[in-house]
């Protein structure tokens, strides 16, 4: 998904990351596991080490991916909105899936294909039959299953939730008993129960195997979509409450022993490697509905373990780290088959596995390391999993590209709207789009103040349709991405300014913190003081402030550097550049054209109710026929204005500036006149001269 690297949350991006390489060591450690004969590559060389290893890293490893999965689904899903969710969604995850296994899966084939030379091919456990649907999902089935999962969600979300609880009443007594289960410490025991529930409903459970793994099929077994699904929807309610995360950063060192307790626990009750798990009867009755209590619940406390050991420690940015975490996902998507070819090189020969293994993983992640940096992070290939990356100027390292302004956060499409007899808004189609600032211009009374009142759901259309990341601009859950700075608000005048930003931030899920609010904004100097103390320049600094501590994805700005001096002003334009830098949209709305100039990526012109141009700044100044021209002369201003196709003239200093509709003409003119004229400069026009053709046309 893309975020700015400010929300970037690489506590989280951390853990995702040792999940995946973890399965890198879990497959090259699964040749060395004596008695695990569904492997197909088994070495002379066994190892119970190796096999306790591969217990403990298969109890948590998905489990912790799917919670940051649902995590950062919903952040996507609520940033974007539902279209943009679907497109990142099938790029991402749909796109590798398909791809990722018609690549893999011949070269798997050829890799065993030599190995079965040497011997059958291993046999499936008495007991389990091929499945229905039986599907060779190989490594890649987690990427099935979570789509599985996107598309459960937005069926049953779209569908079902937002009918029938639009007031959120039900999701808010969801949200109020996961904060109580949280905060109680009983969640893990919550989230267990149904994975145990699910373990035990198997006919036939391969119990040292834990979860078994859905890549045999496109129908999951139980176990896997309970366990994984309970997960995926524990992170996506994660996210609705993110102060829950500080609970699990400051519980990690009472999650971790319980986690390796229940471990040793289980490993007692089941053995310590699959031979040894085989040797006695399987577990049943009591004992076995102990050992998937066990067992589910050293899932979700080595979860929990892990997800606060990354909030704890690796909550920073670290460009190693964020480095890691982008390559993870291409290394676990093309390592199955390396991993197997070095099995299989080394297979017959006889040194111990404390030698082979090492070899295997150290030149799995070497040779893929390198693959990624060379071969995949500057490519399409890397765009597609991970986004795009640049090179950056002096260091030859790269960082993300800028997010490109093609994705449509809000939208008017053909919007018609009438007060009385007035036409206000004309068939209007407007869109605001991501990463982008957009500057609306245009006289008074051409429709600008109508055309956000719509998209803040403020107003209605006559005809015509809004939306707002997807939905309508009604909806709370579009309005909680949105920031508002009007010219005209009614503040508590008794608040102090640090009251205020506490009040406002607590409407939003994922706010800045106030100290953060005021040190982006700089009114660090004005927080303690009431809003009605404060002078005409501090109470729209005070405004811009309440309208960015929310973390806004759309902001709009209504005229806000009105009544500000140089100095804010110059301090709210960087921080709006700053905001558009890390992938937020901004709507500017101002009367001082340079200021559009000097901020806009796009800009719309509205004029009675219509758009009549719209495009960059250069593209706009294009637009128009008008050339500035500069020169030292004798000719008098008053002379050059009574000339044709001069649309103004005015002495600079030594210099006469002229505004001309035709400047070739107008340039010959100056030289047939004055023949001693010099230091003669043409220019194109600048948007306040585009700006006023083009509304002199419309008019």
């Amino acid at each position: 998904m893309t975020r700015s690297d400010s929300e970037r949350l690489h506590a989280l991006d951390a853990v995702r990351a040792f999940a995946l390489l973890a399965g890198v060591v879990l497959h090259a450690a699964m040749s060395y596991l004596p008695g695990f004969t569904i492997w197909p590559l088994l070495d002379r060389s066994t190892s119970v080490p190796l096999a306790l290893t591969f217990y403990v890293i298969h109890i948590f490893r998905m489990t912790a991916f799917f919670v940051i999965a649902g995590f950062f689904g919903r952040l996507l899903l609520h940033r974007h909105g539902v279209r943009e969710f679907v497109r990142n969604r099938s790029v991402r995850i749909l796109v590798p899936l398909v791809a990722g296994w018609i690549v893999v899966f011949p070269a798997v084939v050829a890799t065993l294909a030599s190995a079965r030379n040497e011997g059958p091919p291993p046999a499936l456990p008495a007991g389990l039959e091929r499945p229905a649907l039986a599907f060779p999902l190989l490594h890649l089935w987690f990427l099935y299953l979570l789509t599985l999962l996107y598309a459960l969600l937005l069926t049953v979300r779209q569908g079902i939730v937002t009918r029938i609880d639009r007031g959120e009443r039900l999701r808010g007594v969801l949200d109020r008993g996961v904060s109580l289960a949280m905060k109680s410490s009983m969640m893990p025991v919550v989230l267990a129960t149904p994975l145990a529930a699910a373990l035990l409903a198997l006919p036939i459970w391969p119990q040292y195997g834990g979860i078994p793994t859905p890549d045999q099929s496109l129908i999951p077994n139980l176990p896997a979509f309970v366990g994984y699904g309970t997960a995926f929807a524990f992170g996506w309610l994660l996210h609705r409450q993110q102060t829950l995360l500080g609970l699990l950063r400051r519980r990690w060192m009472l999650h971790l022993p319980v986690a390796i307790a229940l471990t040793v626990a289980c490993v007692l009750m089941i053995g310590i490697s699959p031979s040894a798990a085989a040797s006695p009867e399987p577990l049943s009755g009591l004992p076995v509905t102990v050992y998937a209590a066990c067992y589910a619940l050293a899932a979700w406390y080595w979860t929990f373990s892990l997800l606060g050991i990354g909030l704890r420690f690796f909550a920073r940015e670290s460009l190693l780290w964020r480095y890691i975490a982008d390559a993870s996902y291409w290394i676990y998507l093309a390592h199955l088959p390396l991993v197997f070819l070095l099995q299989l090189m080394l297979k017959n020969l006889p040194w111990h596995w404390a030698v082979k293994f090492p070899i295997v993983v150290s030149t799995a992640l070497i040779l893929l390391f390198v693959s990624y940096h060379f071969l995949v992070r500057f490519t399409f290939v890397g765009e597609t999993l991970n986004g795009r990356r640049r090179r950056r100027d002096g260091d030859g390292t790269r960082g993300e590209t800028p997010a490109t302004p093609h994705d449509v956060v809000a939208a008017l499409s053909a919007v018609t709207k009438r007060y009385g007899t007035t036409l206000a808004l004309d068939g209007l189609s407007l869109d605001v789009r991501r990463g982008e600032l957009l500057a609306v211009l245009g006289p008074n009374g051409a429709g600008k103040s109508t055309a956000i009142s719509l998209l803040l759901g403020l107003q209605e259309a006559d005809s015509g349709s809004a939306e707002l990341f997807g939905l309508t601009p009604d909806r709370l859950e579009a309005r909680m991405m949105v920031g508002v700075m009007m010219q005209e608000v009614g503040l508590a005048p008794e608040l102090k300014v640090r009251e205020l930003i506490d009040l406002t931030s607590s409407y939003y899920p994922s706010p800045l913190t106030v100290e953060q609010t005021l040190t982006l904004t700089h009114t660090t100097a004005i927080a303690d003081r009431p809003f009605a103390k404060l002078s005409a320049g501090q109470k729209r600094q005070v405004q811009f402030a309440l309208a960015v501590c929310g973390r806004p994805s759309l902001l709009f700005l209504d005229e806000p550097t009105v009544g500000l001096d140089v100095q804010a002003r110059e301090m709210l334009w960087a921080v709006l550049r700053q905001l558009v830098a890390q992938g937020s949209s901004i709507v500017l709305t101002t009367h001082y054209l340079e200021e559009a100039e000097a901020l806009a990526d796009r800009v719309v012109v509205l004029a009675r109710g219509r758009m009549i141009a719209s495009g960059t700044v250069d593209e706009m100044r294009s637009l128009v026929t008008r050339r500035r021209i500069r020169c030292i002369t004798s000719i008098a201003a008053e002379r050059a204005r009574e000339w044709p196709g001069v649309v103004s003239a005015a002495m600079d200093g030594v210099y006469l500036q002229i505004v001309a509709a035709d400047a070739d003409a107008v340039v010959r003119r100056i030289l047939m006149t004055d023949a001693e004229a010099h230091d003669l400069e043409v220019h194109r026009a600048g948007l306040a001269e585009a700006f006023t053709e083009l509304t002199q046309e419309a008019a």
